[in-house]
């Protein structure tokens, strides 16, 4: 199986947040939010492992500032790792209106697991990070993975104690 590089899972998107995706203060709903990032990370980890691929999780989901109806949303996508079937993906979504500067909205990193013709998990090619902040988001996304890992098994110990 081939190898890729990070640059082949990159994606962009836009989006604009229109009335009918606001709450009642005119802001994003986070859950559309989440919706759009799902789309943009699954777009991104589809295209590097060629196959069907579906979310097994969504980690560290961070709203750092609002976004009114009228922003330009910028989603941008990559995988981060691969764990042989799975894939962590990050995404960012920046926001900008006419006349402010950019702003970060939000970042989230999510799993996805490749699957084959019967819904089975299926390897997917190791990928190869190239610059600095690639090499840094590769190293974070093993530390990541040990932690959901780490707390998977002490729950599941926890919950089958006597």
């Amino acid at each position: 199986m081939k190898t890729k590089h990070v640059s082949e899972s990159y994606i962009e998107t836009n989006d604009i947040v229109h009335p009918a995706d606001a709450n009642a203060y005119g802001i994003v709903f986070g859950g559309h939010l989440v919706s759009l990032m799902d789309k943009a990370a699954c777009m991104s980890a589809f295209k590097h492992a060629e196959a069907k691929v579906t979310t097994v999780s969504v980690d560290s989901i961070y709203f750092q500032h609002p976004a009114p109806i009228g922003t330009m949303l910028s989603l941008k996508a990559a995988v981060n790792r691969v764990f042989h079937s799975s894939m962590e993906v990050g995404i960012k979504v920046t926001g900008w209106r006419p006349h402010e500067k950019e702003t970060e909205i939000c970042t989230a990193y999510m799993t996805f697991v490749a699957l084959d013709e019967n819904n089975k998990p299926t390897p997917v090619p190791e990928i190869i990070p190239e610059t600095e902040d690639e090499k840094r988001r590769f190293e974070n996304a093993e530390i990541r993975r040990d932690a959901r890992l780490a707390l998977r098994d002490k729950l599941r110990k926890k919950n089958t104690s006597p």
